[in-house]
């Protein structure tokens, strides 16, 4: 079956319908690695009695039921062979990006993926050597650190400046480091945990560096979709020619949707040169063939989840405005930091930090309530902690509730 049609008015009703957001679901028969408060058997676990589980970034919600019902129906089918992908599969990548944030990329720029990550590892390998020096921009998503040093190479910090509660460029450093012979320069655009969407001047300025040092981009766009602020997202190949020349753009639906634990992803790779290598070193990894359900699930969720997404921001930031009041009357010490977007909010607690001696940990023993702990992000984020909003309202303000009465109590 071909994906549906997104003009089709009752298909796009159909991934709205029966949307309960404030339902709140048991995730953890089936192995939940955010209730689960451990990532893997390989990384110790956060302990404690009945713990609300608000850290690591996936979302408490259902998929879009187009989804569902096409997953449900692939899985009945019973058989999960080798696959292939949608005929139209590019298109529909490139058709959503065009739609949602004015980019359309050439369909044949585009690469699949399995996940961004793995693909970040694999750019990484093959266009650079161990030794090479990559610059990423603290306080960061933590795997950019494992990514860069697993492989060999050299992390380079450009430390974001935090300026009246919102981060800015040091572009002198940016500098310093991009002429220190810098190979690659990995962006998250947004900006995960601030979830800061960078402006076209920020990203000019950026790309001007890296022109003038002959530094690549890869961009990590995996936070684009969930829109909170009046700042559009701005892919990076799409600000000028020599920009989209020199970049990796990576993206995939499974944050914007839920769907992590069957993710696929596409990269787009401009330079013809370039993408061809990529893709020989895919290939010899064999990182190219499709999984059964997230192709699915990425061809259906683009096609027919825009209704379903327009909801859900409404709802993130609903629930968004719930910290920022909550805070405000009640969490004194910790100031929230407004995303444009994601659905993850960086809370400023570092006075708190230094009385608790560690304020995740606090929240963890004397809440109950397991957040992401600033520190995992790199310089910068000591003091700060991660809250993932995207979860059921009453879930979210008992959590904050829990928060209140464990500082009342301290």
């Amino acid at each position: 079956m071909a994906c549906a049609d997104t003009s089709n008015p009752s298909i796009a009703a159909a991934s709205v319908a029966g949307v309960d957001l404030d339902k709140i679901h048991d995730r953890q028969q089936f192995g939940s690695v955010k209730w689960a408060n451990q990532w893997d058997e390989f990384s110790p676990r956060v302990e404690g009695e009945d713990l609300l589980s608000l850290w690591t970034a996936d979302m408490d919600f259902r998929a879009p039921e187009t989804v569902v019902a096409r997953l449900r129906e692939a899985a009945d089918h019973g058989i999960y062979g080798y696959t292939r992908r949608d005929p139209r599969h590019y298109e529909i990548v490139q058709s959503w990006f065009a739609r949602r944030h004015n980019w359309s990329p050439k369909l044949e720029s585009l690469l699949p993926a399995p996940a961004i990550m793995p693909s970040v590892a694999t750019i990484l390998r093959t266009f650079t050597k161990p030794g090479d020096g990559i610059i990423v921009q603290a306080p960061v998503y933590s795997p950019y650190f494992e990514v860069v040093q697993g492989n060999g190479r050299v992390l380079l910090m450009n430390r974001l400046k935090l300026e009246d509660n919102k981060y800015e460029l040091d572009l002198e450093d940016f500098e310093t480091l991009a002429a220190s012979g810098a190979k690659i320069f990995l962006l998250c655009n947004p900006h995960n945990p601030a979830g800061k969407a960078w402006t076209l001047e920020e990203l000019t300025a950026l790309n001007a560096i890296c022109e003038r040092h002959g530094v690549l981009v890869i961009s990590d766009d995996i936070h684009c979709d969930i829109r909170l602020s009046g700042r559009p997202h701005i892919v990076f190949s799409s600000i000028c020619e020599d920009a989209a020349e020199k970049s990796f753009i990576c993206t995939a639906p499974t944050k914007t949707f839920n769907l992590a634990g069957i993710p696929s992803a596409t990269i787009s790779v401009a330079n013809k040169k370039r993408r061809d290598k990529l893709l020989a070193a895919m290939q010899a990894s064999f990182m190219v063939n499709a999984n059964f359900f997230g192709r699915l699930a990425l061809e259906v969720a683009y096609s027919t989840g825009a209704p379903w997404l327009d909801q859900l921001t409404r709802y993130i930031a609903g629930n968004i405005d719930l910290v920022c009041e909550f805070a405000r009357e009640h969490l004194p010490g910790i100031t929230p930091m407004m995303p444009d977007a994601s659905f993850l909010v960086w809370l400023d607690a570092r006075a708190l930090d230094r009385r608790v001696e560690g304020v995740q940990k606090f929240f963890v023993n004397r809440a109950g309530v397991n957040l992401y702990d600033g520190r995992v992000y790199g310089p910068g984020g000591e003091g700060f902690i991660r809250l993932n909003v995207g979860c059921p309202r009453p879930l979210l303000r008992r959590g904050l509730e829990r928060m209140a009465n464990a500082l009342v109590s301290s």
